[in-house]
């Protein structure tokens, strides 16, 4: 299942550095990061709750009671009589057992445990041609570099003024093609479908899932991770050992030399999305 955002926080990066160009105060506020460098970070990810405190161990149980010695007999009258054998000593109680130790309540960040990421939600992108132009695009853009407390929805409402132009660029993550804005079913962004314009620019839907599922899978990874950390878990999340790391290889294997070329092609000056939007909206990325 994908990390979902819910818009508590999004952050954003292509897999084409990290420059932080928008920041937030609060959860409901969004942060957009640009990644060129090939792929460190990227990507929707919901801040976790914490973990929860793990159980105490069960009280061990009390040791049962030593019985007592019995009394020795007395001896019998003589000249002087023999001493009394003296009584056996009680055995000792048993040790009782520890109690067994309350599990962690602490996540693991990155959880590197394999991901199976081709089984992660996909769908090929909706592309309609002419929906947008460059300088609504850039409207958009300069909305929210002025704009950084933004929410999503004044995104939509103030950013993209073009009702045309707004109902391509966002859609619902259940469709059965992806815009490259994703909503869950209240409207608010669920997800960035960086995979559409991949998929475009390479000409192959297959390459453009695998990079989407690769992107996704390593939010899954570090879902456990603060926000101070999240970077450098997503760079984990991908290398030797890392829970995405056949992933990564499936992105090689599936999309080959073309990846490169799709990289370059759907970065963005500043923000992940770009790509996808003049790809899937404006038609500038074939």
């Amino acid at each position: 299942m994908r990390q979902h955002l819910g818009l508590a926080v999004v952050i954003a990066a292509t897999a084409i550095g990290g420059t932080i160009v928008a920041g937030c105060a609060t959860r409901l506020q969004t942060i957009i990061v640009n990644d060129t460098d090939g792929g460190d970070d990227a990507g929707p990810f919901k801040f976790p709750t914490s973990g929860t405190s793990g159980t105490s161990g069960a009280s061990g149980k009390s040791g049962t009671s030593g019985t007592s010695g019995t009394s020795g007999t007395s001896g019998t009258s003589g000249a002087s009589g023999t001493s009394g054998t003296s009584g056996t000593s009680g055995t000792s109680g048993a040790s009782g057992t520890s109690g067994a130790s309350g599990s962690s309540g602490s996540v693991s960040c990155p959880d590197n445990t394999p991901i199976d990421a081709t089984q992660l939600p996909w769908s090929p992108p909706k592309k309609v041609v002419g929906a947008c132009t460059q300088a609504e695009l850039n409207s958009l853009i300069t909305y929210i570099n002025g704009n950084p407390m933004a929410t999503y929805t004044q995104w939509k409402t103030s950013g993209i003024t073009n009702a045309t132009c707004r109902a391509c660029i966002s859609g619902s993550e259940s469709a059965s093609t992806w815009a490259p804005l994703l909503e869950d079913a209240t409207g608010q962004l669920a997800g960035l479908n960086v995979g559409g314009c991949i998929a475009i620019a390479s000409g192959s839907a297959t390459c453009g899932k695998a990079y989407q599922n690769w992107f996704d899978c390593r939010f899954q990874a570090c879902a456990g991770c603060a926000q101070a950390n999240l970077s450098a878990c997503l760079t984990a999340a991908s290398q030797a050992g890392g829970a995405c790391v056949n992933a990564v290889n499936n992105v090689g294997a599936v999309c080959g030399s073309a990846i490169s070329a799709a990289d370059t092609a759907c970065q963005g000056t500043s923000f992940v999305f770009e790509g996808a939007i003049k790809a899937q909206c404006i038609g500038s990325i074939p």
